[in-house]
């Protein structure tokens, strides 16, 4: 139940003490007290919720929260407590609630460099006494109130700082801290500041990179797991007309633009310095997103792909355009409905919009898809005649639903899972697809489960073949590869040339660009580590923009 759970970075457990130079004391802060919502989102599917409180007493600060998380956590929360001293030292933690239908209540208490637990789950009861360091940050397995006392902790630290964190009831590990950086946030009520925190876990038998997120008043904003796809954000940063502003580029022009229904957020990046081909008008590219929740910078891992794509290509003397997909940060719209189809319309509302504006050559826009954003680039090209030039950017070559299916047995593989448990979660994802898409019941599948899965946007994912959309394209193309992607691993830039040099037309070109030491980040990787692989801040290769702009300079001619 508690002690068994080993999701990464709520879950890191450890049984021995870790011993670890840690960050120095420091004058404590004090945090905004008040109530907070957590959505809890695994994989970008919403499937949970906790409600917790700051409060200052009269000798320190107390932290409570209730919850529910649904399938595969399974997880309700009646009582979860945390005091600390007013230098947010631990004194005493309490958790109460079930845990897949059974009840379990946590104890724990600090007192002189030792945390004793007592630990019921069901009708079984254990005690355990731990060493743990006295400034530790108590953060047990699944609950993400925990994280306030840390969001403040973060507040003290500094890059190469380490912090120490007791994993009730099972052991201390550290926190090392690879990155701060500062951000702004800007929502309908204003603009926030966050205080970006990129750490490791260091779990001797598997670090975890995360990012912790604090506003001014050092309160929690969001927790992100991008190794296992976890993000635990408030509702006021997961709400329509809320962005992280990642990067301002000199010549950014924020812009709306109509679609069916709602209107697109995006930011137009005009050149700045390179005087205007003669009439003034300049080649256009337009930036298209994949399949995560990310808005027109996309953000991933701490790098915003688009935000360095759109500074790059504009330095090179084109026009560029990136925008927050639909149901995303300040674009209307739903995204639980929307289709790959849906979102091909959008980009062609985006190249429309383009066609429109004096500054741009109608005559030469591309559009340069990321990852699953390469698939939504090729249903637009192939309905679109506006469309010059398609670039497919670490994109997948396979379909959708096997595409899944090799993503689940990666993940199964890292994590070290049983080849019982393996066979029994794949049969169990293919039971899903087959009832997503008609050739199965649901009969088998837990209602959480099907909740996410039944829906209109995971079904066109699942039935995608991304061969019979490059058949319809006629525009050239480009496929950029990182050799070190482990997202999208190599073999699939081959299966997209190769269908795409078999069309049969003297103008669909194909072009390959494979980039040896760059990951799915579209950045210099010192190991195929990608997630939190080292501190600082790491930039999209600026060989992936050259080999870009060369091709469209080449097509474009």
């Amino acid at each position: 139940m508690l002690s068994d759970v080993r999701l990464p970075a709520t879950g890191v457990v450890c049984a021995t003490l870790i011993v670890t130079a840690v960050a120095s004391a420091q004058p404590p802060l004090e945090p905004t007290a008040g109530e907070a919502t957590f959505n809890v989102f695994l994989r970008s599917t919403p499937v949970g919720v906790e409600r917790t409180v700051v409060s200052r007493t009269p000798d320190g600060w107390t932290i409570r929260a209730t919850g529910q998380i649904s399938a595969p956590i399974n997880l309700q929360t009646r009582l979860f407590e945390a005091v600390y001293d007013a230098s947010w030292r631990p004194r005493r933690l309490t958790i109460e609630g079930t845990r897949s239908g059974t009840t379990f209540a946590l104890r724990t208490t600090f007192a002189d460099g030792t945390a004793a637990n007592e630990l019921d789950q069901g009708a079984r009861h254990t005690s355990s006494q731990d060493v743990v360091d006295p400034e530790a940050v108590a953060l047990p397995s699944l609950f993400f109130a925990g994280y306030e006392a840390l969001a403040v902790r973060l507040g003290l630290t500094e890059a190469g700082d380490e912090l120490p964190v007791y994993i009730a009831p099972t052991g201390q590990i550290s926190v090392r801290v690879d990155d701060v950086r500062m951000r702004d946030i800007q929502t309908a009520e204003g603009t926030l500041e966050a205080r970006i925190h990129r750490i490791t876990f260091m779990d001797p038998q598997q670090p975890l990179a995360a990012e912790v997120w604090a506003d001014e008043g050092r309160r929690l904003l969001r927790v992100s797991l991008p190794s296992v796809g976890l993000d635990v954000a408030r509702d006021d940063v997961v709400t329509v007309s809320t962005r992280l502003t990642s990067m301002r580029l000199p010549g950014d022009e924020d812009v709306r633009v109509p679609s069916s229904g709602f209107s697109l957020a995006a930011t137009v990046t005009t050149p700045r310095g390179r005087d205007p081909p003669a009439g003034g008008r300049r080649p256009a590219v337009v930036l298209v997103p994949g399949s995560a929740p990310v808005d027109r910078d996309a953000t991933m891992f701490g790098v915003p792909v688009f935000g360095h794509l759109a500074r790059g290509l504009s330095d090179a003397g084109f026009l560029v355009v990136r925008y927050d997909k639909r149901g995303i940060g300040q674009s209307g719209g739903r995204p639980e409905s929307a289709t790959l189809a849906d979102y091909a319309e959008d980009l062609r509302e985006v190249v429309r919009y383009l066609d429109d504006r004096d500054d741009v050559d109608r005559d030469r826009i591309a559009v340069v898809g990321y990852s699953e954003g390469g698939w939504v680039g090729l249903l637009a090209a192939a309905r679109e005649d506006k469309i010059a030039a398609v670039a497919l950017l670490a994109t997948p070559g396979i379909g959708g639903a096997d595409l899944v299916l090799e993503q689940q047995q990666s993940e199964l593989t890292r994590l070290a899972v049983s080849e019982t448990e393996r066979q029994q979660k794949s049969d169990l994802q293919r039971r899903i697809h087959a009832a997503v898409t008609g050739d199965g019941s649901w009969d088998d599948v837990p209602d959480a489960l099907r909740r996410q899965a039944d829906t209109p946007s995971f079904k066109s994912f699942l039935e995608f073949e991304p061969d019979a959309a490059i058949r319809r394209v006629r525009q050239p193309m480009l496929v950029v590869q990182g050799e070190l992607d482990q997202r999208v691993p190599a073999y699939h830039a081959d299966r997209l040339v190769r269908t795409a040099t078999a069309r049969s037309r003297r103008e669909s070109t194909v072009a390959v660009v494979r980039l040896a030491g760059i990951d799915h980040r579209l950045t210099s990787a010192s190991s195929a580590v990608e997630p939190g692989a080292g501190s600082g801040d790491p930039q999209v290769a600026p060989r992936v923009v050259e080999s870009l702009a060369d091709w469209l300079r080449q097509v474009f001619r």
